[in-house]
């Protein structure tokens, strides 16, 4: 059996829906909060940026993309305002940002950010023009023009480093920084880089160090608290079956169409937007961070610091509660009129050992949600014995400590969770198919299948 980290790279950096429906910025509303979006084309940033612009109470003044995150520039900006142009929604100014981090050179793998500038291969229109100014431009113009804006900062910091680095007191007129990054109390998602790192705070450090030592307030929004909030079925189901209700509800069935699940994603950038208008979905607590910036590669990890500053930190979420203000965006109506959604099975790792709830033997499909409540990464392995296997080879194997797949396994799927983690996953199964809980090749046990015997 494989070292757990190899598996652990299938947990994908991009996410899968999108949501508006054209209410969005009118100048006329003036008791609305003020917004500006920071992110970098992944389509949980569209998603986010369409949520926002469907809350009544919320002016979005601009959108800025980073080129240092998931997507290029400027294909990450063009996305953004062809969706918009789409949806029919308000002229929002549009500006993208430098290509490379401030300091270092860590990179999405291209195969992320090509993705990513196809946007799932979806429809869409020829992108409005984009602002005249490059991205951090734009955000000290917008700024300097309000009386107190909140910044949804969805990617990496660059182009937000990159303003105050221009004007150092620029933050002073942000009331609060929503920031989507970091993971505390939980492992990060840079596995096969930086175990301890998360993508956006990993990809210009340097950047969101220079962010961190403003005054601005910040509510970090980390993996700690979207681990809590899995893409499911039930979004597909949910939104095929209002696909016709709006633009949004269309353009999100389209994209749907265009990238099946398999699991491993998250309302990353949804939950930090859905936290700005409503906090209540989440649990906030303060906490001393400061950011690693040393070791290249290495550097990226959200620390617990006395030398650090007081960050709000959300560290868990109410995944209900968020499902309510994200489908009434997206769909216009926190009502599906769908049963309420639930795995096939479900697997639990609680620190100590695996509980499975769930069909034996496994079906020719599974959807199974894997609960990892203890401090370790677990998975789900399935796979089948060679003839005459016995328990006594998997003794041997606990005992050697190899880290080597066995020749009487033969391996079908390795689904890794992080600790903190509620994955979803869909999993081809079978009576001849044996599943194992997993933490490493010393620790294992079956759950279903056929099981080995003396």
């Amino acid at each position: 059996m494989p070292v757990l980290r190899y598996a652990l790279t299938a947990v994908l950096l991009v996410a899968v829906v999108a949501g508006c429906g054209g209410s969005g910025s009118d100048s006329s509303r003036s008791s609305a909060t003020q917004v500006i979006v920071d992110g970098d084309g992944a389509f949980d940033d569209v998603k986010a940026i369409l949520y926002l612009l469907e809350q009544p109470d919320i002016e979005v003044l601009a959108i800025t993309m980073s080129g240092t995150g998931i997507g290029h520039c400027p294909a990450a900006a063009e996305n953004v305002s062809a969706v918009l142009e789409r949806i029919e929604a308000p002229d929002i100014p549009v500006a993208c940002g430098r290509t490379t981090p401030l300091e270092g050179n860590n990179e999405a793998p291209e195969v992320w950010r090509n993705a990513t500038d196809n946007l799932g291969g979806v429809d869409l229109p020829d992108p409005r023009a984009l602002a005249g100014v490059g991205a951090p431009a734009l955000l000290a113009e917008t700024i300097s023009a309000s009386d107190g804006i909140v910044l949804v900062a969805l990617g990496p910091l660059t182009n937000v480093a990159e303003a105050v680095e221009a004007e150092p007191g620029l933050l002073d007129r942000v009331e609060m920084i929503y920031l989507m990054g970091g993971a505390v109390d939980v492992p990060g998602n840079m596995i096969d880089v930086n175990p301890a790192a998360e993508f956006n705070i990993w990809a210009d450090p340097h950047a969101a160090a220079i962010v961190f030592d403003t005054d601005v307030p910040i509510t970090l929004v980390p993996l700690d608290a979207t681990n809590a909030v899995p893409v499911t079925p039930y979004l597909y189901e949910a939104v095929s079956a209002h696909r016709d209700a709006s633009a949004v509800s269309q353009f999100t069935a389209d994209y749907l169409d265009a990238t099946p699940l398999i699991g491993g994603l998250y309302h990353w950038d949804e939950l930090a937007a859905v936290i700005a208008t409503d906090e209540s979905v989440a649990t906030i607590e303060d906490r001393n961070l400061a950011i690693e910036e040393e070791g290249g590669a290495q550097a990226g990890a959200t620390l617990e610091s006395p030398a650090g500053r007081v960050v709000r930190v959300a560290v868990d979420a109410d995944r209900e509660a968020f499902e309510d203000h994200f489908y009434q965006a997206i769909i216009g109506t926190g009502d599906t009129g769908l049963p309420a959604w639930e795995p096939d099975a479900s697997l639990t790792w609680d620190g100590t050992a695996c509980s499975y709830a769930g069909p034996d033997p496994l079906p020719d499909l599974l959807v199974v949600q894997i609960n990892n409540l203890g401090v370790d990464p677990v998975a789900l392995i399935t796979g089948a014995y060679a003839p005459g296997t016995t328990t006594a080879d998997a003794e041997a194997l606990r005992a050697s400590g190899s880290t080597e797949t066995p020749e009487w396994w033969k391996q079908q799927a390795l689904i890794g969770v992080l600790a903190g983690a509620h994955d979803v996953w869909f999993v081809e199964g079978g009576s001849d198919i044996t599943a194992l809980c997993y933490l490493d090749n010393t620790r294992f046990w079956e759950i279903a299948g056929p099981r080995l015997t003396d």
